[in-house]
């Protein structure tokens, strides 16, 4: 059956599942059968490669249904694709790269036979980014990687492991500096996003605060500056929305007296009371999320300037700039108030 069976560049559109969704779809379909048909024209797949492959690994007959000749194979790919599966803006975006430059017979060095006769739509780049929603600038970042970025960095891309901005920026490097900076597998990216990701939540804190904790989690992994930009896209990834700044002051409305919501932009917000004091009070937070970590300090100076990377040097001496000269008044002002009480 599957040397009878062609796959059209459509059909591959649409990234590989990963290899523990498609267990699953294979088990699913052993238990339950086919839920939904096979899109195809004439003897080649329009829709379904996966659902395909897997009958056919667990033993069950495929099921599938006629598209008609005229019918709008981008729209009906992509709309049945993008229903299914949720997609980022950076995985779109390889998808309409991909779209914007099928040709008869060729598609992106996909291996599958595509009959002469089967229709191959094509569309021009705008027309490709408007029908999966991404900008011109994101589509433009997916063509660098497909064309110049080796197959591993186009596959991170796909998976979301990692931004199609940072992946072109990589693109444009030597393969072999390619293969070093993208030495990390998919699934290494996504434990050390867990593993930050659980870090900062069992510390309870927030913005300047977390970054130091993602920071030596990097340190610790040795991470270079594009696995970096892939653990906080994996985070991103598989971390909830936070409300918007005005959804959160709603939510503390709505609660207990006193609630704070952490909203989008990273801090807290309250309901609405006496403005003076809601202002001191998230001056109070700031201070503290600043001045808490420096208190409990397990790192002696010495040791501090020893474990800064080479990368962090410029921030560091932009921090010290403002940060030291702003402790040394308020702890001036601190031991005078002090002495007057």
């Amino acid at each position: 059956m599957m040397n009878e069976m062609e796959f059209h560049p459509v059909s591959a559109l649409f990234p590989e599942l990963p290899s523990n969704e498609f267990e699953a779809l294979v088990a699913d379909i052993a238990q339950n059968g086919l839920r939904e048909p096979i899109h195809v024209m004439g003897k080649a797949i329009i829709d379904g490669r996966h659902r395909y492959r897997a009958c056919l690994a667990a033993g069950i007959e495929p099921q599938f249904i006629q598209v008609a000749e005229n019918a709008d194979l981008n729209a009906l790919v992509i709309s049945l694709n993008l229903r299914r599966r949720h997609l980022s803006e950076s995985q779109r975006a390889m998808v309409a790269a991909k779209l914007a430059s099928i040709e008869r017979g060729h598609f992106n060095g996909n291996q599958h036979v595509v009959s002469a006769n089967l229709p191959i739509p094509t569309l021009r780049q705008g027309a490709a980014a408007d029908l999966l929603n991404v900008s011109e600038r994101s589509l433009r970042n997916a063509r660098t990687v497909q064309a110049s970025g080796i197959p591993e960095l186009a596959s991170a891309v796909e998976q979301g492991d990692i931004s199609v901005s940072a992946a072109a920026a990589v693109a444009r490097l030597p393969e072999p500096t390619q293969q070093e900076i993208v030495r990390r597998t998919p699934d290494e990216i996504r434990s050390i996003a867990r593993e930050v990701r659980d870090r900062i939540h069992d510390a309870g804190v927030v913005g300047p605060s977390a970054v130091r904790i993602f920071d030596k989690v990097a340190q610790e992994q040795r991470l270079t500056g594009i696995e970096q930009c892939a653990v906080v896209y994996a985070i991103k990834a598989d971390t909830p929305d936070l409300p918007t700044p005005s959804e959160a002051r709603r939510i503390a409305i709505a609660g207990d007296p006193g609630l704070m919501v952490l909203a989008s932009d990273g801090r807290y917000h309250m309901a609405p009371g006496d403005p003076e004091e809601n202002t001191r009070f998230e001056r109070w937070l700031v201070l503290r999320e600043g001045l808490e970590p420096l208190g409990i300090m397990p790192l002696s100076p010495t040791e501090a300037i020893a474990s800064i990377p080479a990368y962090q040097k410029q921030n560091v001496t932009a921090w010290l700039a403002h940060a030291v000269p702003f402790l040394n008044q308020l702890n001036q002002l601190w031991s005078q108030s002090h002495a007057q009480s």
